[in-house]
């Protein structure tokens, strides 16, 4: 329930607290005092849109504060809603807050921490349902009408209606997949040839070593240039072994005699060794030479295999490169992406199979929901009918009624509509069609006071849900308030003598002036306050004894059982 409320700079209230209590409150006052601003206030509590126009003229900002007392029915679902979310909750109180500055910002706070106009919205809604113009939009809305026999319909019909809905989200999915894939087949079309052309290309190119290219580089240029190598080669053993001069010969005089200096001192004997090592060293340079010589040969065959081969490789690093490796990373990449339509992940077909078994268990779904909403409908039309009794509509007949689509939407395959006849010998007629504006007052009413046994909300807002109705339909409808007070907390905001009698506490809204600036107050009545505020609704401002005691005899009939 609704603790305290705390404006701050909001409308043409500078500064407001409000403490609330159980059962029904009802807010009476003059036409502009600020009865509406006190919901309009708490809406923002709610998630409701905010406007610059709500900062009080002259302020930087405007700031609402609500204290809630979570009940029972309430208290597992915000339990659920603060963990999901982060938001701290400790007991049962939760404490909201919201501040608009008229520079456009809008700062939202649960229990002292920043949040979002979404978790605030989601949050809201099991805390007040305030019951205004917009309800009544509602129900004069055929395609909204489905909503309210849902929202009676209770646990085990929302755990139906969650896996149908998951199985629509997954049509809705599949669907427009499919119609993606109908309306680019060419172009998918198009793509898979590429990436086959690709694919048979590098294929067909056979690569299997990432350094191929250097290796055959390498070998491509002694082919190249075998004859140059080959004269080079041989000049370099004609040096080493021409008879005369050849460095074999040279070298081994040499080695000879530095072999006999060592013979005459050390000094000779570390440059015999140098020179030594140098000999053994050009020894095996002329054994390597040889063996070069012996296996050098130029391969045609081979030559064209390597140059062609290289053509080919730097063909596919222009196209897939610039190296090797990017060719070799550029084939997994399209392999892979071709899997994909050969695996049926782009299978038009595939996708067809998967709609209609979805489309199939949707349909069952569907007619499960559909049954589930033709019982819950029964026991719906029975409890309206006694409520519309109770509020002096007793021979009205009220019925809903279903027609079946043929296509789905997210709420199945139903489509609901509220039929009514208020009066004996009338045909029944949908009710956006026929009904009056008192009659759909005491309609919601009627449907507020079913619903308030299974919504885990915790206040029930009625803004001048008595306009344009008679006296004795006005104290029906107090009476009706008072009934759901004892379960929920109600607040009405009224211009009806019989509601505001039938009420547990009265609050008196008031607006004065002061230094050419408007002002809004509240304060509660106690019981004499209260008879003369009655009294004063009947009589205007000049309250009579009479007027007074008619007053309190209002208010002891409406709280007689």
């Amino acid at each position: 329930m609704l603790v305290e409320l705390d404006i701050q700079n909001f409308a043409i209230i500078k500064n407001l607290k409000i403490k609330f209590k159980k059962n029904m409150t009802v807010l009476i006052g003059e036409t502009g005092a600020g009865k509406s601003i006190l919901i309009d206030a708490l809406s923002l509590l709610l998630g409701h849109r905010a406007q610059s126009e709500m900062i009080r003229s002259g302020e930087k900002k405007a700031v609402v504060t609500g204290l809630f007392t979570l009940e029972e029915s309430q208290k597992q679902i915000v339990e659920n809603l603060c963990s999901e979310y982060g938001l701290p909750l400790d007991g049962d109180d939760l404490i909201i807050s919201r501040e608009l500055s008229n520079k456009g910002r809008n700062v939202i706070r649960i229990n002292g921490q920043l949040t979002t106009i979404t978790v605030l919205a989601q949050i809201g809604q099991y805390l007040v349902d305030i019951h205004g113009q917009s309800d009544q939009q509602i129900l004069m809305n055929q395609e909204r009408q489905i909503d309210l026999v849902d929202e009676y319909a209770g646990a085990n019909f929302k755990v139906e209606l969650e896996k149908y809905q998951s199985l629509f989200k997954k049509w809705v999915e599949l669907t427009n997949k499919l119609k993606h894939l109908q309306k680019g087949a060419q172009e998918l079309a198009q793509r898979h040839d590429i990436l086959q052309f690709q694919k048979d290309e590098l294929d067909s190119a056979d690569l299997t070593d990432i350094d191929e290219d250097e290796k055959l580089e390498q070998e491509y240029s002694k082919l190249n240039n075998y004859q140059k190598i080959a004269e080079t080669a041989n000049y370099l053993m004609q040096v080493f072994d021409d008879d005369e001069h050849g460095l074999t010969t040279l070298l081994g005089n040499a080695q000879n005699a530095a072999d006999e200096l060592a013979e005459y001192g050390s000094d000779f004997k570390n440059m015999a060794q140098s020179l030594s090592d140098g000999v053994y060293s050009l020894s095996d340079s002329r054994s390597e030479l040889g063996n070069i010589m012996d296996n050098l040969d130029f391969d045609e065959e081979r030559f064209q295999y390597v140059t062609n081969r290289l053509d080919t490789l730097n063909n596919l690093k222009k196209k897939y490169g610039p190296d090797l490796s990017d060719v070799f990373n550029f084939y997994q990449k399209i392999s892979k992406e071709l899997s994909q339509f050969e695996m049926g992940g782009l299978d038009e077909d595939k996708l067809q199979k998967e709609i209609s078994q979805l489309e199939d268990n949707m349909a069952a779904s569907a007619q499960k929901l559909h049954q589930m909403r033709e019982k819950t409908s029964s026991q719906l039309e029975k409890g309206i009918r006694s409520e519309l009794a109770d509020l002096f509509m007793e021979k009205a007949r009220f019925s809903i009624r279903f027609v079946q689509s043929k296509t789905f939407n997210e709420l199945g395959t139903d489509e609901v509509a509220f039929y009514i006849a208020p009066n004996p010998g009338e045909e029944l007629m949908p009710l956006v069609k026929i009904v009056s504006g008192g009659e759909q007052s005491r309609l919601i009413l009627a449907l507020k006071t079913i619903f308030s046994k299974v919504e885990p909300v915790g206040t029930m807002v009625f803004d001048e849900i008595d306009t344009g109705v008679s006296g004795r339909v006005s104290a029906a409808i107090g009476k009706k308030m008072h009934s759901i007070g004892q379960q929920k907390q109600v607040i009405a905001i009224t211009h009806s003598v019989q509601v505001a009698a039938s009420s547990d506490w009265r609050y008196k809204i008031e607006k004065h002036v002061e230094d050419a600036n408007t002002f809004t107050q509240v304060r509660i009545l106690d019981d004499q306050e209260s008879v003369k505020a009655i009294a004063q609704m009947m009589a205007g401002i000049n309250i009579t004894a009479a007027a007074e005691q008619n007053a309190a005899d209002l208010i002891k009939r409406s709280h007689e059982k």
